[in-house]
């Protein structure tokens, strides 16, 4: 990979697709802007941002415009050609949430790989088939481009067997049910930070709470198990994911007619968690916090009994806990719901420093938040995925002949 080689990482949805540039050089990735498109097809937005997260352009499209993965693409390269004339973008990095049994690392990307990516929608059909989507009209419009994958399940190919599989015929197993795990790229990445900042870390939890929300139990740099299961419905509840949910509900639900399996998914997926809890109130834990109803306050309740329940689960498998991570929207951004947690966590001997964690709410550092009586240590340390599929690009491509 040559010097000021840009390398474009891209994360495509059904109507978002979004962007980080990074500019390659001495050995070094530095991001240059980042944004994205939002509102496709027919109220598309696009918003391009520098490093520092002031905008560079804000540019609407006409609702009769039917934005697509192609269109947007050549749009987005047009535009960052013009602005930036001294990078060369000759390299694309896609988040894949779902590698399937191929692929326990990051990989090029080629027809086979595309098509192998495809067939795994059956199993994850709410990401899985718009990135690959984004793939292949990026090889279609930009073929001299190349590009890689990362996958968002390759962190727990780690996990131990017990962990992996369901106590189902093998029939069912058969036919690609496992315990997968998702938010792997956000792990791995603060995996590296936490044995940067603590050589000697050997029994990690890191709580990946946004949107969508995970924990991960992470044994000597290892995953041993994560909250996101099959799917990503299943573990705490998220914004409007249900998180678990029982399945004999489930058989009752369907058995009586009341919901197909579409339908029932999608209330599932798109109406329940923090949204459901609060009774349609809001998905969104700032709002939650700010409100005095009393779904409110009853969706905050579970969200963090369920996040409990896991830290503890998790504390066990691991046989004890030297380090608690905080990541993601929530776990970046909200102190009080972080000295609730800890507050609920005394038993382990955690105690928050409360001047460093109320700090811990903005920037791209990472903060110790423990008091220093505190047996274990607690940090918040934000994620960034963009950067780990970058490098991985590099990774891929660092000794391939130009």
């Amino acid at each position: 990979m040559k010097n000021n080689s840009g390398i474009l990482v891209l994360n495509s949805g059904s109507t978002s697709l979004k962007f980080a540039l990074y500019a390659y050089s001495d050995d070094v990735l530095n991001v240059v802007a980042q944004g994205g498109f939002s509102g496709m097809p027919e109220h598309t937005v696009l918003v391009i941002n520098d490093a520092n997260g002031h905008k560079l352009l804000s540019m609407d499209f006409p609702e009769q415009h039917q934005m697509n993965h192609e269109i947007a693409l050549t749009q987005l390269l047009a535009i960052l050609t013009e602005k930036f004339p001294d990078l060369s973008i000759d390299y694309a990095g896609h988040r894949i949430v779902l590698g399937g049994e191929k692929f326990s690392s990051a990989t090029k990307i080629d027809i086979n790989t595309l098509d192998y990516l495809e067939s795994l929608s059956k199993i994850e059909p709410t990401h899985q088939a718009y990135e690959v989507m984004g793939a292949r009209a990026l090889a279609k419009i930009f073929p001299q481009i190349r590009q890689s994958a990362t996958f968002d399940t390759s962190f727990h190919r780690s996990m131990p067997e017990v962990a992996e599989f369901y106590p189902v015929p093998q029939s069912i197993l058969d036919k690609g049910v496992r315990h997968w795990g998702f938010h792997g790229i956000s792990y791995t990445y603060i995996n590296h930070k936490v044995q940067e900042l603590i050589p000697n870390a050997s029994r990690v939890i890191v709580a990946h709470l946004g949107g969508g929300a995970s924990l991960c139990a992470i044994k000597d740099g290892k995953s041993v198990d994560t909250s996101m299961q099959f799917g990503a419905i299943t573990g705490v509840p998220m914004a409007t994911r249900s998180g678990d949910f029982p399945a004999d509900a489930i058989f009752y639900l369907l058995r009586n007619g009341w919901y197909t399996a579409e339908t029932l998914e999608a209330e599932l997926e798109k109406h329940s968690g923090l949204l459901g809890a609060s009774a349609g109130l809001s998905e969104d834990m700032q709002n939650l916090e700010d409100s005095d109803d009393v779904q409110a306050k009853q969706a905050l309740k579970y969200f963090e009994y369920a996040v409990l329940k896991y830290i503890g689960a998790y504390t066990a498998v691991l046989q004890g806990l030297d380090v608690l991570v905080f990541t993601a929207g929530i776990g970046e951004h909200d102190a009080k719901f972080r000295a609730r947690i800890c507050a609920n966590l005394t038993w382990l001997g955690i105690k928050l420093d409360d001047k460093a964690n109320n700090l811990a709410v903005a920037g791209t550092q990472a903060h110790k938040i423990r008091h220093q009586d505190s047996l274990i240590q607690v940090y918040v340390i934000p994620t960034n995925e963009e950067l780990m599929i970058a490098q991985n690009a590099v990774e891929l491509y660092t000794n391939e002949k130009e």
